[in-house]
């Protein structure tokens, strides 16, 4: 396309021409893509026998049990947020 100016309507063709292309802009599809996250190895914990807990009162073995299940839940509340990138969307 060669533009030349001819006056009044420049102006107006110019108008046009962005019009044009503002409007096919406009209608353009926006999608959005999940990029599926990767799941990491979940750790190897050591493991505490009974008798290594003897020497807690019942109120601190309490408060671990409660720690260790909280960050169990945690857990795997993440694992699923990242499991959920890995099923296409309907």
């Amino acid at each position: 396309m060669t533009w030349r100016a001819t006056g009044e309507n420049t102006c107006k063709e110019l108008v046009v021409i962005s019009r044009g292309a503002f409007d096919r802009l406009h209608h353009a599809a926006i999608e959005y893509v999940t990029t599926p996250l990767p799941v990491p190895p979940r750790p190897e914990l050591p493991s505490v026998s009974g008798e290594q807990l003897q020497c807690l009162s019942d109120e601190t073995y309490t408060a671990l049990v409660n720690r260790d299940r909280q960050r169990r839940d945690y857990a795997e509340l993440l694992e699923s947020i990242i499991q959920s990138t890995h099923t296409p969307q309907q």
